[in-house]
This record gives structure tokens, C-alpha cells and sequence, in this order.
């Protein structure tokens, strides 16, 4: 059993500092205060001690006091199977944990694992926690008035067979995975069975292949020679008359001019043609001394001395006499001259016409034929050399596409076989995959049925229904002096809640609000019970909140008198301002917005 005993905290929600309440004290003890004052949040502060969390979800920027900037302290003494524990926390700063066992530290180096260890040592969910510890008539209305089928999902729960609804839909699952596997597995039988009907080979030889021997090598030369020659057929053809014309100015030169004149040199004479002009200035010369003799009188007209006759025509003969050699010098040189022109003429044939016939001679491509390539017939050729290389081709095609019928054929036996073979492998291996999991299916069906919201979750929920259902009736027979009833009603997925006046049944929603209170506390103080004894983890603490509002004095009283009789259980019944003169009262006032506890 747990035993919450001392809760301490400061700065929480709307209270200050230093407030301390006694858990395991009285029975039964009254919480009084007006709304607001924080008479609800002392459950949340003993989850948030215990858990780390609150059931109302409250954020942890909202705990501390909001006019009180210190953060905020819970600490919890309880204890469990006699030993003795303390937890602190601390959220001044930042969040620290102290978890104390006997005395000794046992916290962990970070707070997340010391709360993992907190849980490990109370051994309860803190859902199932808080139902165990706070109850208030919402929750108990939400389960009462709650569709049939919604109130069998809270109760399984509250009661905690979620894990028989994770099995079904584990087995549901595996079912699933199983018949999608078989199914599977049929189907491929029937793929199978269907391919190898219409793949079966009535005829398994292959088939021989044609040998190609078909050598287009040479017509393909061929083709591209005179292709060739066609495309350069202009440029080919200028080139034979450019060389035929070379050929024709060969012929016409003169030869002859070559064979006699190997002789001939090239005669200068320019010497020559500078004698005659010697001559001809002698010529002259001796011409302008005959004229100045001829006009030279008797006596010299420089020293006026008379002139020898005989001695003038002596000078003149002399000078006739010069005119007459160079005159036949000149005569002379000009045959010389005339003689050398000559042969320097044949001399400039011979050379002309050496240099005429080397260049004509080099010029000439021997290579080339003479006549002129005819464009239609190298046309014809081209087209007949392409049509024999078409059939050698179109011979080719046919033959290779018949090795290609013939290969795939041949490959098409090959694979069949072997994919024949395969599948009957394959076959015989799903065959006996079917027969090894027809009874793991089998099972499966079963399990399946058997933790279904029909198998063993409703076996067990009508067990505990009718726990429920008797528990709740001792309190309501207590509570009605006898004259209200409940039965639950499980049928399939549902749960239905009847309610009996008297013996007459009636519905829920025609109670008045004392009737459905007395109604709702039963429950609620039933459903505590039960989920103790099924938790196995009893706790001392349950907080009422408010569930005393609607109940008349009779009813309160009875009430009061219910607990009182509960061992083990120290109850807090929060309320406004109702007030029971036996039970142990705390009072929560609120001064300056700061709530505080009044024993």
C-alpha cells in the first residue's frame, strides 16, 4: 500500500510560501473555501510532485504564484511497503529533484531519470494514479451519461484492458499479414499453374543457324571511288583539258630550234657599238677641223702670219683621210654588231623554247586520261555498283533477321525450360508454404475471435462490470436507503447503465440533481475501489471534489457516514461552504491575492 503522509510546498498556483498539509491524518476532512482560492489544485500539486505532470494539462510557466517571482517548491513524504521515501522539487532557477529512501539519496544525476525512478518505486500510471486520487462529479457524469458503446471504451480503459484490444489488433494484424501472405501465395499457384498451360513446348529442338558469307567489301570500295569521282567530276575533268592543252603546246613547239642551237652562246656587244661611237665622234671632229680650215684665210688671224697653202690642204687631207678609216671602222663593227644580234636572237629562241618545253614538259600529269569523264555513264556505274550492294545488303537483312527469328526461337526454348523448371520449384515450395500455415491461420481466426470486443474483453468486462455493479449498488443502497439500483448491461460492443426506482426502471437524465448525485458518488467511490483492487496498489489519499454541492443534508450526512466507514482511506471532500460538525475542517482563505491553509 502507498501512504501519502506529509505534502509541503510554496508559491503554487495561488498560494505563498511554507503551506503544509497532513495526508494521512483523519478519515475524512472538509477543504472549505470560496472559488478561486486553489482548493482543487492540491491534487495537481501532489501529481506534479509524484509525476511531473497534471491531469489538467497546466503548463509549468503557470504553477508558480504569478505575484510571487521565486519559482516554486512541492515536497511529499509517503511511504511503501514500510519504507520510507521523500521527494523535493525545487523550481526556483532551474528544476531539481531529490528523491530520498530511508534517508539515503537516491537521486539520479538529471530529473527526468529521477521521476523515471519515482514511478518505478509507486508502480502505478499516472492516469490510473489520478483516477485512484481525484474524482469529481464531470467525470463520473462523462462515464454515466456517455453513448453505450463510448462508456465501454472508458471502462476498458479505466480498468485498464487496453492491452487485450492491443493484442486483437496485434492478431488481427498478424491475421492480416497471413492471409495477405496466403492469398498471396494462391495466387502465384494459379500464375504459375496458368504460365506453365500456356508456355508448355511442343517442340524443344533447336533451331540450326545460316551461315553469312556475303563480302561487300570490294563493291564498297568500288562505290566510294566513284562516288568520289563523280562528286569532283567538274574539277577532274578541267584538270584533263588543262592537261591535253599542255600536251598540244608540247607537240607544236619547234624541236629542231633545240637540236641545232646547243651550240649558241650569247655574244655581249656593247664594246662594238662603243667603237662606232668613237668613230662617229672622230667623224666629227675631223668634220669641224675641215670647216674651220675651210673658213681659215690666208694669214692667221691670231698672229697675223701668212699661212702655208700647201701645208692647209695637207691638213685637209688628213682629215678626209680619218673620215674615211673610221667610216670603214664603222662599217666594220656594225657587220660585228649585226652578226652578234643575230645569233643572240638564236640564241633567246633556243633558250625560250628550252624553258618553254621543261615547263610544259613538268606541267603534264601522266597519270591523267585523255578524254573527258562522261557524268551519265560514271552515273550509271554508281547506280548499278549501289543496287548490287542493295541485294547484297537486302540478302544480309533477310539473313541475319532469319538467325535473329531463329536465336530468339532458340532462346525462347532455353528460357522456358529453364523458367519451367523454376516454377515447378517454386510451385512445390508454395504448395508446401500453404499446407505449414493453414493451422498457423487457423490459430490466428481463433485468437482473433477470442480477444475481440465479443471474446475474452467482454468476459472479463462483465466480470468486473458486475464487481462494479455490486460495489456501486452497496453505496447506493447506503446512500438511497435502498431506493435506487443500478445494472450494467454488456452487450457486444456496448455497456448500458439501468437505473431502478423502486423496482421500476427509470432513465438517467429523469433523476432530479440530489437523485444523480447520490447516483454519480456511488460510482465514484465503486470505480475507486475497484481500480485499487485491481491496480493492486491501494492509496490512502481520494480528493471529492465537489460532489456534495447538489446533495441535501440527509444525503450529505449519508455520505459523510459512507466514508467514515472506509478503512484506510483518508478522504478530502472539497466544497464552498457546507460544513459537517464532526469532520476535521481546513479552511483556504485568500488575502492580497496570496491563498493560505487555516487548520
Amino acid at each position: 500500500m502507498i501512504l501519502l503522509k506529509k505534502l509541503t510546498w510554496s508559491n503554487c498556483f495561488s498560494y505563498g510560501e511554507n503551506n503544509e498539509l497532513i495526508l494521512d491524518g483523519d478519515t475524512v476532512t472538509q477543504i472549505i473555501g470560496t472559488n478561486g482560492v486553489g482548493k482543487s489544485s492540491i491534487p495537481l500539486i501532489i501529481e506534479e510532485v509524484l509525476y511531473n505532470k497534471n491531469s489538467k494539462g497546466i503548463k509549468k510557466a503557470d504553477i508558480p504564484k504569478r505575484y510571487v517571482d521565486k519559482g516554486y517548491k512541492i515536497g511529499l513524504s509517503f511511504e511503501k511497503d514500510t519504507i520510507k521515501y521523500e521527494i523535493n522539487v525545487d523550481r526556483s532557477t532551474k528544476l531539481k529533484v531529490q528523491l530520498l529512501c530511508d534517508g539515503e539519496d537516491i537521486s539520479s544525476h538529471t530529473a527526468t531519470n529521477t521521476f523515471k525512478t519515482l514511478r518505478d518505486i509507486i508502480g502505478i500510471e499516472f492516469k490510473t494514479f489520478s483516477q485512484l486520487v481525484y474524482q469529481s462529479t464531470n467525470a463520473s457524469l462523462q462515464f454515466l451519461s456517455a453513448t453505450d458503446t463510448n462508456r465501454k471504451k472508458f471502462l476498458i480503459e479505466l480498468l485498464h484492458l487496453e492491452n487485450y484490444l492491443l493484442l486483437l489488433e496485434v492478431f488481427k494484424e498478424a491475421h492480416k499479414d497471413f492471409i495477405m501472405k496466403t492469398s498471396g501465395t494462391r495466387a502465384q499457384i494459379d500464375v504459375i499453374e496458368k504460365w506453365l498451360s500456356t508456355n508448355a513446348l511442343s517442340d524443344t529442338t533447336p533451331q540450326s543457324m545460316l551461315k553469312i558469307e556475303i563480302d561487300t567489301e570490294d563493291d564498297e570500295k568500288n562505290l566510294r571511288n566513284l562516288t568520289r569521282e563523280l562528286d569532283n567530276i567538274s574539277e577532274k575533268n578541267e584538270k584533263i583539258s588543262k592537261n591535253n592543252n599542255y600536251k598540244d603546246l608540247l607537240e607544236r613547239l619547234d624541236i629542231s630550234i633545240l637540236t641545232s642551237g646547243g651550240h649558241l652562246k650569247h655574244i655581249p656587244h656593247e664594246l662594238l657599238q662603243r667603237r662606232v661611237g668613237e668613230q662617229n665622234t672622230a667623224i666629227r671632229y675631223a668634220k669641224e677641223a675641215i670647216k674651220k680650215l675651210g673658213i681659215l684665210k690666208d694669214e692667221c688671224p691670231t698672229c697675223m702670219q701668212q699661212i702655208d697653202a700647201e701645208f692647209k690642204q695637207t691638213l685637209l687631207v688628213e682629215e678626209h683621210s680619218t673620215i674615211v678609216a673610221a667610216k670603214d671602222w664603222i662599217d666594220q663593227f656594225n657587220i660585228e654588231i649585226e652578226e652578234a644580234r643575230k645569233n643572240n636572237e638564236d640564241f633567246k629562241r633556243y633558250t625560250d623554247t628550252q624553258r618553254d618545253w621543261e615547263g610544259l614538259f613538268r606541267s603534264i600529269d601522266t597519270s591523267l586520261q585523255s578524254h573527258l569523264l562522261d557524268k551519265d555513264e560514271l552515273s550509271r556505274r554508281v547506280s548499278d555498283v549501289r543496287g548490287k550492294l542493295r541485294e547484297a545488303k537486302t540478302r544480309l537483312a533477310e539473313m541475319s533477321k532469319e538467325n535473329q527469328k531463329r536465336a530468339g526461337a532458340n532462346a525462347r526454348i532455353a528460357v522456358i525450360q529453364e523458367q519451367t523448371e523454376a516454377f515447378l520449384h517454386e510451385l512445390k515450395g508454395a504448395e508446401s508454404f500453404l499446407s505449414e500455415h493453414d493451422l498457423v491461420l487457423s490459430n490466428l481466426e481463433v485468437l482473433k475471435k477470442a480477444f475481440s470486443t465479443n471474446g475474452i474483453l467482454a468476459y472479463k468486462i462483465e466480470n468486473l462490470v458486475k464487481d462494479l455493479e455490486e460495489l456501486g449498488n452497496t453505496y447506493l443502497a447506503e446512500l438511497s436507503d435502498g431506493q435506487f439500483s443500478l445494472e450494467f448491461v454488456v452487450s457486444n460492443d456496448r455497456l448500458n447503465v439501468q437505473i431502478t426506482d423502486n423496482g421500476s426502471i427509470v432513465d438517467i437524465t429523469a433523476l432530479s440533481s440530489g437523485e444523480l448525485a447520490r447516483v454519480n458518488t456511488a460510482v465514484l467511490i465503486a470505480i475507486r475501489k475497484l481500480m485499487s483492487s485491481i491496480s493492486k496498489s491501494r492509496i490512502n489519499v481520494l480528493f471529492l471534489d465537489e460532489v456534495i454541492a447538489v446533495l441535501d443534508d440527509v444525503g450529505r450526512e449519508k455520505l459523510v457516514e459512507l466514508l467514515l466507514k472506509e478503512e484506510k482511506l483518508n478522504t478530502y471532500i472539497v466544497s464552498h461552504q457546507w460544513e459537517h460538525p464532526l469532520l476535521a475542517k481546513i479552511n483556504i482563505t485568500k488575502e492580497k491575492n496570496i491563498s493560505r491553509l487555516e487548520v
